[in-house]
């Protein structure tokens, strides 16, 4: 039953992220825009926050395993629903299907994580780990399944993970009582939810949703890499977080590990904002930060929300809540600002290539035919960042002029490189400023001697 309730809450947390490497697939499979496919990541997000609470109470009325019996059901079919989808319309609406029904499998998971392990303090805290530990390996799986498979194979190999579940927990939910005339009263009792944890999970959720997002843009969309090739990129951040969490389970004050997972999230961030060239390897150190800051912050946090706060399910769902709101909210102001960005470097990109190829030393009738096959490049692309290597070929037979042209792509493939590197630098420095802005809540709360 532990297995069933922890693979539910990673699976289920790992939706946040899983589809971040499918993105610039989906939005050339289906013909949209990066704003427009967003919303895959958006839907989910806000559908799993707004359901949240209400699934918490559902869990306490009707039993948490029929309530999570019903929520991965719901999941599993929304997941076969969204591999099937055709249109970007089906998708999202599949997604947030898909949410709802998470929602109500991973709060009704906190209630039985406590009869399974005898602990509410450990429920809590292994609860709060798979949530993590999902959330941080969903891209990186997501992006292998992309380019080994497909990205609709992301969701259909969840629907025989939601099944296998399923049949774990019909036997719990069968024999289970409900207690309806109770809930009101145990809503009641539970009182306020812990707000200045709830409010610096949310700031640090913003700044991870960054993390997670803008890195897998950059590495695909702005770097041109493969989905597979960004996928082990940024693998090091589930590597490092599923390190630090041994060590973070040892750190007893919980203030100073959620100050700490604050401030190197911020850190790794403002790293990611400042690269002076476009390297992969120069995104590593960075990486290993946010990934040791995810482990120290998101567990300080999510058992500060739920420490000593009864019925579980209900303040879990606050945290759920509150987790994914910042999800969306940082979302929400980060992709305008890199999407504009984008635009204003491509345009420099495309001036600074244009002016290479002027100065290039190779004969005038060359340099229209390759100014005409770049122009192709670039609109064949729209608005993307345009893979320029193919309007090279095929390379000029002379000796002299090939060698120029070899360097001039080389040349104009740098300029296109750092704009789009310099494009996601303002949208990252943002982030890390919404990891630094969770310091004020953490401070207030030690103040008060609640966190």
């Amino acid at each position: 039953m532990r297995a069933a309730l922890l693979l539910t809450v990673g699976v289920v947390l790992a939706d946040s992220s899983v589809v971040v490497l499918a993105l610039p697939e989906i939005y050339r499979q289906l013909d949209v825009s990066v704003s427009a496919v967003t919303w895959v990541l958006i839907a989910f997000n806000l559908v799993l926050a707004l359901a949240a609470l209400p699934a918490a109470s559902l869990a306490r009325r009707v039993g948490p395993a029929r309530v999570a019996l019903a929520g991965i059901c719901v999941f599993g079919a929304a997941s076969l629903l969204c591999g099937l989808a055709g249109g970007i319309e089906l998708l999202i609406a599949a997604r947030c299907v898909q949410a709802a029904g998470g929602a109500a499998a991973v709060c009704a998971s906190l209630e039985l994580l406590p009869s399974v392990l005898s602990s509410e303090r450990s429920a809590a805290t292994v609860w709060a780990g798979a949530g993590a530990v999902g959330a941080a390996l969903g891209p990186g799986v997501g992006g292998a399944l992309t380019e080994l498979i497909s990205w609709q194979s992301i969701f259909l190999f969840q629907v025989p993970v939601a099944a296998l579940v399923a049949v774990a927990l019909a036997r719990r939910a069968a024999g289970e009582a409900s207690s309806p005339a109770a809930v009101a009263a145990e809503v009641r009792a539970a009182g306020r939810p812990h707000v200045a944890a709830n409010l610096a999970l949310a700031l640090v959720s913003a700044a991870l949703a960054a993390a997670l997002f803008l890195i897998v843009l950059l590495l695909i969309e702005g770097w041109r890499l493969t989905p597979i090739a960004a996928a082990a990129a940024v693998t090091v951040m589930p590597i490092c977080a599923l390190a630090a969490a041994p060590v973070a389970r040892r750190i007893e004050a919980v203030d100073a590990r959620a100050a700490a997972g604050a401030i190197l999230i911020a850190g790794g961030l403002a790293g990611l904002g400042l690269l002076p060239q476009a390297s992969v390897a120069l995104t590593l150190p960075p990486q290993a930060l946010v990934g040791l800051g995810l482990a120290l912050a998101l567990s300080a946090l999510t058992e500060a929300a739920l420490a000593g706060r009864s019925p579980q399910a209900i303040h879990g769902g606050w945290t759920i809540a509150a987790r994914h709101i910042g999800v969306v909210a940082g979302l929400l102001v980060l992709t305008p600002v890199f999407t504009q960005d984008l635009v204003t470097e491509r345009e420099h990109a495309e001036r600074a290539g244009t002016a290479a190829l002027l100065d290039a030393p190779i004969p005038p009738t060359s340099k229209l035919e390759l100014a005409s096959r770049i122009a192709d490049r670039i609109a064949e692309e729209g608005g993307k960042v345009p893979t320029l290597g193919p309007a090279f070929e095929p390379l000029p037979s002379d000796p002299t002029e090939r060698a120029a042209t070899i360097a001039l792509r080389t040349r104009i493939e740098d300029e296109v490189d750092a704009a789009a590197t310099h494009a996601f630098s303002a949208s990252f420095l943002i982030a890390a400023g919404f990891a630094l802005a969770a310091l004020l809540p953490i401070a207030i709360a030690r103040r008060r001697i609640e966190l």
